[in-house]
């Protein structure tokens, strides 16, 4: 499904067999994921990326992991690299390359505050959307993405380098808004 695209209930409920109900509630879900707007009597629209929504969301990343990474860096252990690595690999599988956002996100639920969790969790689908334009049109800027993460990001947690952990996450953000930005002007 495209930015724009109606989703009429009706349809759903003939072609997968299954429950006005059903769809109502699948239709909360992803409202609540800001992925659609549902609109009273007429179905669902698939929500636009637009720059300003794109930019509201990266604007909140580096509150959230700068304080994230502060508080994991000086105690990070094996178990934690571990959890990161095999999240790496679940990126690889789905997307061909590492989404940074996978990353942060398994950083966020190695946290003792699960709020940090539920927080960007809720924001997932939508840089999952925007990243797959990435890769799809940007190779080069995605390998960028993942050096930062794989070679810098990665290793200063791992050394409890914290101070560095933290520029490191500030700059992978501003990278990530800048990217995606980039990637939604060539795209619409």
């Amino acid at each position: 499904l495209r930015s724009g695209d109606r989703i009429q209930e009706s349809h759903i409920v003939g072609q997968l067999d299954v429950s006005r109900g059903s769809v109502r509630e699948s239709f909360r879900v992803l409202e609540s994921r800001r992925l659609i707007d549902v609109v009273p009597r007429k179905g669902a629209v698939v929500t636009s990326l637009s720059p300003s929504r794109v930019k509201d969301i990266t604007s909140v990343l580096p509150t959230i992991l700068t304080q994230v990474v502060s508080d994991l860096g000086s105690c990070w252990i094996d178990p934690q690299s571990q959890a990161v690595y095999l999240s790496m690999e679940r990126s690889e599988s789905k997307f061909g390359c590492v989404n940074p956002i996978c990353v942060l996100e398994t950083l966020c639920k190695l946290h003792s505050n699960a709020v940090y969790g539920e927080l960007i969790e809720d924001l997932i689908p939508t840089f999952d959307r925007v990243f797959s334009k990435l890769v799809r049109l940007n190779l080069q800027g995605v390998q960028s993405l993942d050096g930062l993460v794989r070679i810098q990001l990665i290793p200063a947690l791992e050394a409890q380098k914290t101070e560095d952990a933290i520029g490191l996450v500030t700059e992978l953000c501003r990278t990530l808004e800048r990217k995606y930005l980039e990637t939604l002007e060539r795209t619409g």
